[in-house]
């Protein structure tokens, strides 16, 4: 029974890290030109977006095109952050 006990406990544990974790996902990512910088929370919203004053130099659509593909890199590195701690989570309820 103790054991029980205890394995019911570091489960308790281990979903307490991960809402703590999941609450602190965040993603950033920065252009190859390093002009647009992009920062989303876990859930995909986004927190900064950073333009450069070179990015007046870029054809308004390619500007555009530049800031949506950071943001989507961003996006991607909060997910993949994500995934990880719920892998972990589910490694440690089994």
């Amino acid at each position: 029974m103790e054991a029980l006990i205890a394995q019911v406990g570091d489960q308790l544990e281990a979903l307490t890290l991960a809402a703590d974790g999941l609450a602190r996902v965040a993603g950033t990512a920065t252009s190859p030109d390093g002009a647009i910088t992009a920062q989303v929370a876990g859930d995909g919203t986004l927190t900064g977006l950073v333009l450069a004053e070179s990015v007046t130099a870029y054809p308004p659509a390619q500007t555009a095109a530049d800031i949506l593909a950071t943001i989507g890199a961003a996006t991607a590195a909060a997910a993949h952050q994500r995934a990880d701690l719920l892998a972990r989570l589910g490694a440690a309820l089994t």
